[in-house]
């Protein structure tokens, strides 16, 4: 099910889901960084936004800022992508894995 953006105005935008296979990855993860951006979570896949100490207030909002850009990937791929991803801790991981697994 594609993901979502709806502003203000009543303009959105939209996150494709991504094939299996991976053969829509480039426009996916084009789409992705984009709507990442606009949710203000571009840096949990990039890994500029590196979690702080445990415990704190700064490491809850970050755990925040994790979910939603967790929650935007696996909105946006197949359930028989997502089972891989079951341990991963953070958007990032999951982001890199898909990376590693379509990029051509």
């Amino acid at each position: 099910m594609p993901y979502e953006v709806e502003f203000e105005n009543g303009t959105g935008f939209r996150v494709d889901d991504l094939a299996f296979d991976g053969s829509n990855w480039t426009t996916y993860r084009e789409e992705l960084i984009y709507v990442a951006k606009l949710e203000g979570v571009v840096g949990q896949f990039d890994g500029t936004d590196v979690p702080p100490v445990a415990g704190t207030e700064a490491y809850q909002e970050w755990s925040f800022r994790n979910s939603v850009a967790t929650m935007l990937v696996t909105f946006t791929i197949p359930d028989s992508l997502l089972i891989n991803f079951y341990d991963t801790k953070t958007a990032q991981e999951i982001f890199t894995q898909l990376e590693n697994r379509f990029s051509k």
